[in-house]
This record gives C-alpha cells, sequence and structure tokens, in this order.
C-alpha cells in the first residue's frame, strides 16, 4: 500500500486556493462560468454541506432569539457560509485560470492604432466615418440609459411593484459594456470637458427628437392603435350588450389583479349564465392566444374579456 505524501498534498491544495493567482473574470465567457457553477450544484459533497447548513437555520426556530444558544449557531451558520462562498468562488476561479477559450482586451485607441492598414485606398476616410459614428453610438447610449431609467421609475408607479420587468437589465448590460469600451459622456466627473459637453447638447438634441416623436408616434398609432382601456362601469355595459340583457350583471362579476386593474372574471360570469352562454365563452375563450399565460383562470378570464370587449360600443355621453 502507498504511503500517502503529506507535502504533495499540502501542495496540491495551495494550487487549488485562489490565493496565489492574479485573474481577471472578464477574460473568459460568463458561460464557461455558468457551467462550473451547474457542476458544482450537482455535487454531492457540495449539496451535503448546503443540507447541512439549511438544518442548522430549520433548528434556529426551536431557539430562543438572543440567547446563548441562538448567537452560537447563528455563528456555526455563518461558518458554513462562508465554507460554501470559498468553495464556489475558488471553483470560479479555477475556471478562469484553465479556460481554454479566453478574450484579448484592446483599447479602441490600440487598434486604431497598430491594427489597420492605413496603406489602403480610403481607408483613413472609412476610419474616420465609424469613429464619427462610435462618437454617436456613445452618446445615444448615455442618452437611452437616461430614458431607460425613467421608463422604470414609471413603470414601477403605473404596476406599483406587482410587476417587474427584466428586459432592460439585457439593455443596461449592454449599454454598460459599450460605454466601458468606447468611454462614457455622461458617466465620471460632472465637471469634466466631456460631460459638460454632453450635457450642453443632450437637452437640445433630446428636445429636438421629442418633438419629430410626436408625429412619429401619431402616424404609427395609425397603423397599430393604442390598446383600449375600460373602467369597471365599461365592462358590466360591455356584458349587457353582448349578452342583450340590460341590467343583468353588476359588479360581482368583475375580477382585480394584484396592482388594481380590473377585468371580466370568467369564474363569477359563468354563475350567471346559461349553458349555451358558457360553451360559447369557453369556445372561443379557450382557442384565443392573445393572453399567454401560466395561470390558465386569468388565462381564459382575460380571453373572455377581450372577446365581450371586441363587440363593445361606448355609450355617447349625455349633453
Amino acid at each position: 500500500m502507498a504511503k500517502s505524501n503529506p507535502i504533495k498534498a499540502r501542495e496540491e491544495l495551495v494550487r487549488n486556493q485562489p490565493t496565489i493567482y492574479s485573474f481577471n473574470f472578464c477574460d473568459v465567457p460568463s458561460d464557461k462560468y455558468a457551467e462550473t457553477l451547474d457542476v458544482l450544484f450537482h455535487n454531492p459533497d457540495y449539496n451535503e454541506a448546503v443540507e447541512k447548513r439549511n438544518r442548522l437555520v430549520k433548528s434556529a426556530e426551536r431557539l430562543r432569539p438572543g440567547s446563548s444558544e441562538m448567537v452560537n449557531l447563528v455563528r456555526t451558520i455563518q461558518q458554513h457560509d462562508r465554507k460554501l462562498a470559498d468553495i464556489m468562488y475558488s471553483s470560479i476561479v479555477q475556471t478562469n485560470l484553465h479556460s481554454e477559450v479566453g478574450y484579448d482586451f484592446l483599447s479602441f485607441d490600440t487598434l486604431l492604432k497598430y491594427y489597420v492598414d492605413y496603406k489602403k485606398n480610403g481607408m483613413r476616410e472609412r476610419v474616420d466615418r465609424m469613429a464619427a459614428n462610435l462618437d454617436k453610438v456613445t452618446f445615444l447610449a448615455d442618452m437611452l440609459e437616461s430614458i431607460v431609467t425613467d421608463v422604470k421609475a414609471d413603470m414601477r408607479e403605473v404596476f406599483g411593484g406587482s410587476v417587474e420587468f427584466s428586459q432592460f437589465d439585457a439593455v443596461l448590460k449592454v449599454l454598460t459594456q459599450l460605454r466601458g469600451f468606447f468611454k462614457s459622456a455622461r458617466r465620471g466627473d460632472a465637471d469634466s470637458p466631456e460631460a459638460q459637453l454632453y450635457f450642453d447638447y443632450s437637452d437640445s438634441i433630446n428636445e429636438y427628437i421629442e418633438k419629430r416623436l410626436k408625429t412619429y408616434t401619431a402616424k404609427y398609432r395609425k397603423i397599430h392603435p393604442a390598446v383600449p382601456v375600460y373602467t369597471e362601469t365599461d365592462f358590466v355595459e360591455g356584458l349587457n350588450q353582448f349578452f342583450g340583457r340590460n341590467d343583468k350583471f353588476d359588479m360581482s362579476v368583475i375580477g382585480h389583479t394584484e396592482s388594481g386593474g380590473c377585468y371580466i372574471d370568467l369564474a363569477q360570469l359563468c354563475l350567471r349564465l346559461s349553458r349555451n352562454d358558457i360553451e360559447k365563452i369557453e369556445k372561443v375563450a379557450g382557442k384565443m392566444q392573445s393572453n399567454k399565460m401560466t395561470d390558465a383562470a386569468l388565462r381564459y378570464s382575460f380571453n373572455a374579456t377581450d372577446l365581450i370587449m371586441s363587440q363593445y360600443k361606448r355609450p355617447k355621453p349625455k349633453r
């Protein structure tokens, strides 16, 4: 039986730790780190350590808050957390060090200096045109980030925090990378010449864009009309029109989403309909694809609402 070599084991342990290495996580594509985490999260030893840590958390529920036992248990949980974090961090570093795929990052100035063959006819003019267009891109990227920030703030107010939008996360990520490479005009020192130049022109350019966009939006809305907006009263009147029964329905058939929006509740509606009416609604509402949701009840209710209100004629205001 071969004897273990403690020196070799110690050396291997040190090599697997991130302490002795310098690294840049951006040198390796992010999907490589995702692969590492996927392997780690399916590692039985790592999962066992996570389960042990979680059992400690559950046992804390039986202890009195502020007691010495609770304090010691919290300290033990924190030690487990540090151990788990160290393992994950070490795995990411090792992925960075041993990845066969990597990026070489060069500044744009370096690319223009050393990676362009200026002997080619028209090359300098093409580079100047490209540089001018990149100036437009970085300027508009700064402006777009400001607009996205305003849109997200308005969405929080409109939807009351009940709906989260993750689509803009990817946009902001790309803008961050873009500014990092081509240099942002708006970020950084507000007193810098670049920032002052941006602020001098951004307001006037934004005003011009808004003015032109009003005309564009008006023409676009003729092609794609805005979504019709209905009140609870409109829904009740729409039901009466659809089924041809005056004063048959009331507010009890109106449902509400978490953010306060309203719709026709199909379940409540069916309680007031005949079998033939129910089959008519369900047959059409089930086939509609306008609302792709995982919540089947809401999906059918939204589809039924769309169906009923598609035939709604808004009453003329009384004079």
